[in-house]
């Protein structure tokens, strides 16, 4: 099979802090993932590609959403509610990526149907092991290759 033959997987990535999206990019290359990231900044863009308003009501399905649960203006949990409310997203895996090891923060994201908790680890080899959990929460076996979409 080759590469033309796959499609990228889209993972949406909803991040405040630029520094968090270029290394979860050098972990999916790592990994050796074909994927399209789409970085939005804030949580009202989020909103609006969930819903599909604005600049996103063409937007196409992703694979992945993880979502840092700071955001301004809305926070992570706001964007779960709304993912698992809408239909087009019924079985997309929806992750919480976050700097918190709160228990409490584990057990209220799992009931709103948050797929995975991912812990952002301060070193960098560790951050580089996100790119094997989006990998196996993908069950990707994808030829490695990227595209960036920043909005």
């Amino acid at each position: 099979m080759t590469t033309d033959s796959v499609r990228p997987a889209r993972i949406v990535v909803i991040e405040d802090n630029r520094a968090d999206v270029f290394l979860l990019e050098r972990a999916l290359k790592k990994q050796g993932l074909l994927y399209v990231l789409i970085h939005l900044i804030d949580g009202k863009s989020a909103l609006d590609y969930i819903h599909r308003r604005g600049k996103y009501a063409n937007a196409e399905t992703p694979d992945l959403i993880l979502t840092d649960l700071s955001l301004a203006k809305y926070s992570g949990e706001d964007i779960f509610r709304e993912a698992r409310a809408e239909k087009h997203l019924d079985g997309v895996p929806v992750c919480a990526w976050s700097s918190s090891q709160s228990p409490q923060d584990h057990l209220r994201l799992t009931e709103l149907g948050v797929t995975r908790f991912i812990t952002k680890p301060a070193g960098l080899d560790r951050f580089m092991e996100i790119g094997g959990v989006i990998k196996e929460i993908l069950g990707s076996t994808q030829p490695a290759g990227t595209a960036r979409i920043e909005c």
